[in-house]
């Protein structure tokens, strides 16, 4: 019984609390959004950041270097071969306010984007092809502006895109 009415007193304390502005850091590593009802999005950047909880939501997200690994596919080249793909893309966010208002998961969404760029380069050559290239060190070049083009209009500035693994199946 005591413990509902520190809970319901609780309740009346948070609330009153989302009427006080309130401070929020921002990392040097990350950037922020400030919702301003809902709708408003506005960039913050690293620094510290007044906000009104009862008319604001913060939403804060990396911007500096990030490697995420992009896991295993199964591609038919340009001969029809079936080979299995995986590799990593290393990216950073150049413009925040492109993708965290347009994104619902936007690591998700970036490593599914890099699959896709992956696929698209891996499919139109030829096995030899594919192999020659990566060998050569040009496959790289091509997997990384393929997925510039696709990441363009997210503000992410990839980096590089590499194969981790390519074996036939």
């Amino acid at each position: 019984m005591l413990d509902s009415a520190f809970g319901w007193l609780g309740q009346i304390v948070e609330w009153i609390g989302r009427f006080i502005p309130r401070w929020e850091i921002v990392n040097t590593t990350y950037g922020a959004i400030k919702y301003k009802y809902g709708k408003t999005p506005i960039f913050c950047g690293p620094g510290i950041h007044w906000y009104w909880p009862a008319v604001s939501q913060w939403d804060t997200f990396p911007i500096a270097r990030q490697t995420t690994s992009l896991p295993t596919q199964t591609i038919m080249t340009a001969d029809d071969k079936v080979v299995a793909i995986s590799g990593l893309i290393v990216y950073s966010v150049e413009d925040l306010m492109k993708l965290l208002p347009t994104t619902y998961q936007p690591d998700q969404a970036i490593g599914e984007i890099s699959l896709t760029a992956v696929h698209g380069v891996c499919c139109r050559l030829t096995w030899a092809a594919l192999t020659d290239e990566q060998r050569r060190g040009t496959l790289e070049t091509k997997l990384r502006r393929a997925a510039q083009n696709m990441l363009d209009d997210y503000g992410v500035r990839v980096i590089k895109v590499q194969l981790t693994d390519l074996a036939p199946t």
